[in-house]
């Protein structure tokens, strides 16, 4: 979606094969997040401005060390955490940046319209193509719990059949 909308897009993996699959879903540049010099690498590539905009996943690990990466006035934007969080603030007003969260639960019913609607055009018109990792029958859901949570991933999406 964002390279839809004409942006220079970086993704990060902790593995080839993750890295293969953001490299294929539209990333311009991966960075391997299991290296401790990634951050430094996403830095040189930006020319020391850092970015303008982060999709944290998992920001109970990571927030902390996005801030350090963002542009003047970057923005975070929270999707997934799985704990708590200690943050330097300082971080954030050097830079006059923001986080924000987003959750589907908040949503008004015009703004899950509009977003049905983005989405629905992208899948016909294939700027959106999910990635399904596995499909799995119903009654083994809680294998598929168990799966996504394993530190090699899901590569994808996991969708339960019936």
């Amino acid at each position: 979606m964002t390279r839809a909308l004409g942006l220079n897009v970086f993704g990060t993996a902790g593995s080839a094969k993750g890295m293969e699959l953001v490299k294929r879903e539209g990333a311009h540049q991966v960075f391997d997040h299991s290296k401790a010099a990634y951050k430094d690498e996403i830095m040189r590539a930006t020319g020391g401005r850092g970015v303008d905009i982060i999709l944290e996943m998992l920001a109970n690990v990571n927030l902390g060390a996005d801030l350090k990466l963002l542009a003047p006035r970057g923005r975070v934007v929270v999707i997934g955490s799985r704990g708590d969080v200690t943050i330097t603030p300082r971080d954030l007003m050097s830079r006059q940046a923001a986080i924000l969260a987003f959750s589907l639960w908040g949503l008004t019913e015009a703004e899950s319209v509009e977003i049905h609607a983005g989405i629905n055009a992208g899948l016909e018109n294939g700027t959106l193509r999910p990635v399904v990792g596995a499909e799995i029958p119903l009654k083994d859901a809680v294998q598929a719990h168990i799966d996504v949570m394993k530190p090699s991933g899901a590569f994808g999406k996991i969708v339960l059949i019936p």
